[in-house]
């Protein structure tokens, strides 16, 4: 029996290192959290006094993950207020149908869960 393999951990730790460069030049810090063995869970956190906007950090992201920018109507990335008051945003770098018929193979999402810890 032949062990799968596991693309993700080795794609997301490839996303990882540019996207900490991106983190930094905004004021944060950007750690991992988690297996990358589903999604790549990540924490930003302000590591300056005045860091620049998470919005804009966020939609870089975006723009280098994914080639674009999703937002709401009013130009801001959605985002979901956590415990602590940390804002948790998505980005979807796949998602197929539940059968896999979209991509052809079972596994299918490979998405970041990004927190942004708020400064107190």
């Amino acid at each position: 029996m032949e062990k799968p393999v596991k693309a993700k951990p080795g794609l997301y730790a490839m996303y990882y290192m540019h996207l900490k460069q991106i983190a930094e030049h905004y004021g944060y810090n950007l750690v991992i959290h988690g297996s990358m063995d589903r999604d790549l869970d990540l924490v930003a956190i302000p590591w300056i006094d005045n860091p620049a906007s998470e919005q804009i950090m966020i939609k870089d992201f975006q723009e280098y993950l994914t080639g674009m920018t999703l937002t709401k109507p009013s130009g801001d990335v959605h985002y979901t207020t956590l415990p602590g008051g940390r804002h948790g945003y998505v980005i979807c770098l796949n998602r197929g149908d539940k059968n896999g018929e979209w991509v052809r193979f079972e596994d299918q999402q490979y998405y970041l869960d990004i927190s942004v810890t708020q400064l107190p």
